[in-house]
């Protein structure tokens, strides 16, 4: 498994052992078979005593019966659900996840397991459900059984119902990191270049990557405003590396389900003591 998804593994063994687990994940980015199989090995840890006790981090894939039933999608309590993996309905030509399906995993949901285990569902394709099945799905989130899990995957998180969003923790894996990895260079290459192109970053930065966090743009207009008083040297390389510490703040803001109020308070504390 790639090491540009150890974040999520890291972070997702912390909330299981704390007993902090959300009830629904959404999972969304190009690396669909990476985003399956972390899913797989998250409901590993949660129905294997041996999984169990070294965590996702750690996880052997198929040393025992139970995880080789999870991996060969043939535990009876994980269920996966997508255009290709049914429950009910006929899986010949089909173009979305239907209503059916979601009836008969509300019903699934609604029995218990022996000893009180978990019940975890993952559906690859979220963003296929009918619009039906996507209601459906909702109710059964506003109202989530004990020791249940859904586990949501899409290429996008734009891609899933704003309601069944907003009642998810989101994952981005991959889909960040190109633009960062691109902001991380223009910057060292600023060092050697001057202001003017770190203004122009800090502009790319506060439309491109942090729209949905105004507050942190209105430290971008503080690094840009400081950045007219800056003729060279040491100077130049203490701007962008508090540039760094934003783009970083910004991307465990959005990747992450870190409390975002003491992310931006520890951001904050760091501009005023620069300026």
């Amino acid at each position: 498994m790639s090491n540009a998804h150890d974040r999520h593994v890291a972070y997702l063994d912390r909330v299981r052992e704390r007993g902090r687990l959300a009830h629904a994940y959404l999972f969304y980015g190009p690396d669909s078979e990476s985003m399956m199989q972390i899913a797989k090995d998250l409901a590993k840890v949660l129905l294997c005593p041996v999984a169990m006790y070294g965590g996702l981090a750690s996880i052997h894939h198929g040393v025992c019966k139970e995880c080789t039933a999870v991996d060969t999608d043939m535990h009876p309590f994980v269920v996966r659900l997508d255009l290709a993996h049914t429950l009910v309905s006929k899986k010949e030509a089909r173009k979305d996840i239907p209503i059916d399906d979601i009836r008969e995993l509300k019903r699934l949901f609604s029995l218990t397991t022996p000893g009180g285990g978990w019940r975890v569902a993952v559906i690859g394709q979220a963003d296929t459900m009918s619009r039906d099945a996507g209601d459906a799905f909702l109710k059964l989130l506003e109202e989530p059984g004990e020791r249940t899990l859904f586990i949501l995957i899409a290429g996008q998180r734009e891609s899933v119902s704003a309601t069944i969003r907003s009642r998810s923790v989101s994952l981005s894996f991959g889909t960040a990191m190109p633009v960062e990895e691109k902001m991380r260079t223009t910057v060292r290459t600023a060092l050697n270049g001057g202001i003017p192109e770190l203004l122009a970053l800090s502009e790319k930065v506060s439309q491109d990557a942090l729209t949905r966090a105004s507050a942190i743009t209105a430290v971008i207009s503080l690094l840009r405003a400081k950045m007219h008083a800056v003729s060279a040297g040491d100077e130049r390389l203490k701007l962008a590396r508090r540039l760094i510490r934003v783009l970083d703040i910004a991307t465990i803001l959005e990747t992450t389900n870190v409390n975002s109020r003491l992310a931006l308070d520890v951001m904050f504390l760091g501009a005023v003591r620069d300026v």
